[in-house]
């Protein structure tokens, strides 16, 4: 149990700090499409709703993972991915939102692979899942809302509105899904090997 409460602390700080750092990047955009967000706690509208929504989706998605240390790293990374709003304090020209972008879901799978194991799908899945579980939610509680979801290759806001959260989180569901059957697949050939 202590050995999976510092791999949840872990990869949590390594994937909080990849979603700052990569927010970053948004402030280096043209300036056809930055401009100066504002501080986040006046203009991000975080709620109670705001928090728990994103930590029971991202739980919802995670649930595939049949693991109790994914289940919990599947609530955890959806709303610690908001750390790319930290730069808004600085009141920065910037495309905001940057994490919320497929390439972050990339870039955070990738590096997470890298540092805590080549071979776990699953924590892979689950980085990647978390984010469109948050655009997911963010959709649901919004109405209507943009994201730079090609960043940084396409720039400009991708909207959102009505019923897309339901088809964002079904295609998280399945990102978890399919790589748990890797994950399953892969055991069973180590025993039989």
């Amino acid at each position: 149990m202590q050995k999976s409460l510092a791999f949840i602390i872990k990869t949590s700080f390594v994937y909080s700090a990849l979603a700052f750092l990569f927010s970053i990047i948004g402030v280096f955009l043209p300036p056809t499409v930055t401009y100066v967000v504002g501080n986040p706690l006046e203009v991000s509208g975080i709620s109670v709703e705001h928090i728990v929504g994103h930590i029971i989706w991202g739980l919802i998605v995670s649930a595939l993972s049949l693991s109790l240390r994914y289940f919990v790293l599947g609530g955890i990374f959806p709303i610690i991915l908001d750390s790319d709003h930290i730069i808004q304090f600085f009141d920065l020209e910037m495309v905001p939102r940057m994490a919320h972008s497929v390439s972050f879901g990339f870039l955070a799978s990738f590096v997470l692979l890298l540092i805590f194991g080549k071979r776990d799908y699953r924590l892979a899945g689950i980085a990647f899942a978390a984010m469109l579980a948050h655009v997911s939610f963010d959709i649901l509680l919004g109405g209507t809302t943009s994201f730079p979801l090609l960043t940084p290759f396409v720039a400009e806001l991708l909207s959102f509105q009505g019923n897309d959260w339901i088809i964002i989180q079904l295609i998280a569901v399945a990102i978890v899904g399919i790589c748990t059957i890797i994950t399953k697949i892969e055991a069973k050939k180590k025993l039989v090997a």
